[in-house]
């Protein structure tokens, strides 16, 4: 079949990583892919790595790509833009005539409305709010229990046209990497190699619950683990403030030296090196870093935000806190620093229940099962 993915931008985040992924396993099904985007958005830095990377992915696996500019500049430049955009992409809409139109960014879902197509959109954030922008596609898939409550509660979606399909991963990930690669790896970057690493993947912010990592780490752990800790963050700051931001967080916590930050890349080996993976996020509809982090065979703990129960059965095959908890965050951390045993435990029971429920394989059959049902529609 023909498929179009309409995508406002790709940035360094979870929405890029999942639609390459979904992207890979279609198209690898023999699968015709058109994207319809304004571009890659690199975010207070510089490193255009990653997304030159990401396009050179797209163009070695065939997809279509058509460019639109997104709307910026003053009042009167936004609308001509906008109007200009619209056209593009209404055009490529009707030229296309995909079988299927999947919308990953729900304030475009009115083009397809005002063609009068049938559409699909996925519910990659927990941020938006109903406008005049966002129209009810014709299925939608949930990504969790708690983007499905989000969706009927705060969106007000017809409970009957919501589907499930959970984020799906690589299993790359399952991979082992040798030590002494690893042991390379902490020395390129100038990690310690004696120390315990709690590891965060994910851009640095308050959305994302660096803040709240920080606390727990430099007001809830005692001395003595906070002496055989190091941390490491692998993201970049969300704008440039957040560099100030951080960094007065780490100097009143006593943490600078305990820190290492690492721009955005491909986490896999990260997450092998870390001997624990925190995800304090105040925001997410999945939390797709954690089920990475699991597969990999890292203990994971997380908040409580959409996605966790799905994931993890607390205290079996990882943890969830309270969001916005550093203490209780604090008090997890305590017990998986100071048993290995159980550390290991829930690292191997989170990779099992990361390989049985959440891997690409199965995102890719139950997506395709909700193209066929809008196509016979």
């Amino acid at each position: 079949m023909k498929i179009v993915f309409v995508v406002m931008r790709f940035g360094k985040d979870g929405l890029a990583t999942n639609i390459l992924e979904l992207t890979r396993g279609l198209i690898n099904k023999g699968h015709e892919l058109h994207i319809i985007t304004s571009g890659f958005k690199s975010i207070a830095t510089s490193d255009t790595t990653f997304f030159e990377e990401l396009k050179s992915e797209f163009n070695t696996l065939g997809v279509h790509l058509h460019y639109f500019t997104e709307p910026s500049g003053n009042p009167l430049k936004k609308i001509l833009a906008s109007v200009t955009s619209l056209s593009i992409i209404s055009g490529l809409l009707i030229k296309l005539n995909a079988d299927v139109i999947h919308c990953h960014s729900p304030n475009l879902t009115f083009i397809p409305w005002l063609l009068r197509k049938k559409f699909i959109s996925t519910v990659h954030a927990d941020t938006i709010r109903p406008n005049a922008r966002y129209k009810h596609p014709t299925l939608l898939i949930a990504v969790s229990q708690g983007s499905q409550e989000f969706t009927e509660s705060v969106m007000h979606s017809p409970p009957e046209h919501i589907r499930m399909v959970y984020h799906g991963i690589s299993d790359r990930f399952a991979n082992s990497i040798p030590d002494d690669e690893l042991k390379k790896l902490k020395i390129k970057h100038a990690i310690p190699t004696d120390k315990l690493i709690i590891g965060f993947v994910g851009r640095i912010s308050e959305m994302k619950g660096t803040d709240i990592l920080v606390e727990a780490i430099g007001s809830h752990l005692s001395q003595t683990i906070k002496e055989n800790i190091h941390i490491v963050l692998v993201g970049d700051y969300l704008t440039k403030s957040k560099v100030k931001w951080l960094d007065d967080m780490l100097h009143e916590k006593h943490l600078e030296e305990k820190v290492t930050i690492v721009s955005f890349q491909d986490p896999k080996p990260f997450y092998q090196l870390f001997d624990v993976f925190v995800l304090p996020s105040r925001s997410d509809t999945f939390g797709l870093v954690a089920v990475e982090a699991m597969m990999s065979g890292c203990c994971t703990i997380r908040a409580d935000s959409n996605g966790a129960y799905d994931q993890i059965d607390d205290g079996i095959n990882g943890m969830i806190f309270p969001m916005e908890d550093a203490s209780a965050l604090g008090q997890k951390l305590t017990q998986v620093l100071s048993d290995e045993k159980l550390r290991n435990s829930l690292a191997i029971k989170g990779k099992e229940k990361a390989l049985s429920n959440f891997t690409n394989h199965q995102m890719i059959k139950n997506t395709l099962t909700v193209y066929e049902e809008l196509i016979h529609m």
